[in-house]
């Protein structure tokens, strides 16, 4: 079979390879919705037998390496409630940014993480500009899919009588790490909502370059998570894909990608 596949290469060099024939057919059936899975059956009958997450496997190596961990999370919530950033800051050494823009779950991310002198809370929303701007939350309760756009929580099963909007303070990701004085992150973890990739847009990476980037990217369009990946590849970054969210994981170091990114321009 090998001495075939040389030889129908000598004879027909533009022919598409066994593996570009099944690149073409997995970018066939991804367009129309569908996807090719190669996972045993019972880990798709039984998902709890699942890992879970890989984030804790990417820190542990990043923490190996260099001994300490920074973070940024935008989107902490209470800090408590399906967050794996607790379970970061109780097995590893770790410094600490974490975000929320709903007043009354900022209340409990402070009875939650207040004490602890190696993590900074901040009460706000992340956004492209510093100010102020509305932000769609539950009437009466506390919502994790609270967000800058109304329709999203609906999308969720509020019933829009129980949205009621309020403005909040909006701060960059360079405005943040600014005020507390901390000028990188070894993770940058974002939950926005839908909001993510708005975020990552607004990341200048010639000053800010997390080692490791996770973000939510369920709710975006299939358009929109390409360009973010086409767009953190470009700045060394590969990929590990989840249920829910993506890891970036940066491979390359800024001066192999600068050079990369001359030779194809010369090429």
């Amino acid at each position: 079979m090998a001495r075939f596949r040389q030889l129908r290469r000598r004879l027909f060099p533009g022919c598409p390879t066994g593996t570009d024939v099944k690149r073409m057919r997995a970018r066939l059936l991804r367009r129309i919705g569908l996807a090719r899975s190669r996972e045993p059956r019972i880990m798709v009958d039984q998902p709890d037998l699942h890992y879970g997450s890989v984030l804790s496997l990417a820190i542990a190596e990043q923490v190996i390496q260099t001994g300490h961990l920074t973070f940024l999370q935008v989107g902490a919530f209470d800090g408590a409630q399906n967050d794996e950033i607790l379970h970061i800051v109780n097995r590893f050494p770790v410094k600490g940014i974490l975000i929320e823009p709903q007043p009354n779950v900022y209340k409990r991310l402070q009875d939650l993480h207040g004490d602890n002198e190696n993590l900074i809370l901040v009460n706000a929303a992340i956004d492209k500009v510093s100010g102020s701007r509305p932000f769609y939350m539950l009437d009466g309760g506390d919502l994790e899919c609270a967000s800058f756009d109304r329709n999203h929580l609906i999308k969720h099963g509020v019933e829009p009588g129980q949205i009621y909007s309020e403005n909040v303070q909006c701060l960059t990701l360079h405005e943040v790490l600014e005020n507390a004085n901390i000028d990188s992150v070894d993770l940058l973890q974002i939950d926005a909502e839908g909001y993510d990739y708005e975020i990552i847009k607004t990341i200048d990476f010639t000053r800010l370059t997390p080692k490791i980037l996770r973000f939510e990217y369920r709710h975006l369009s299939n358009d929109d998570v390409d360009e973010c990946l086409e767009m953190l590849s470009q700045y060394g970054y590969r990929f590990i894909v989840e249920e829910l969210d993506l890891i970036a994981i940066r491979k390359v170091s800024a001066t192999t990608q600068s050079e990369s990114s001359v030779n194809r321009r010369a090429a």
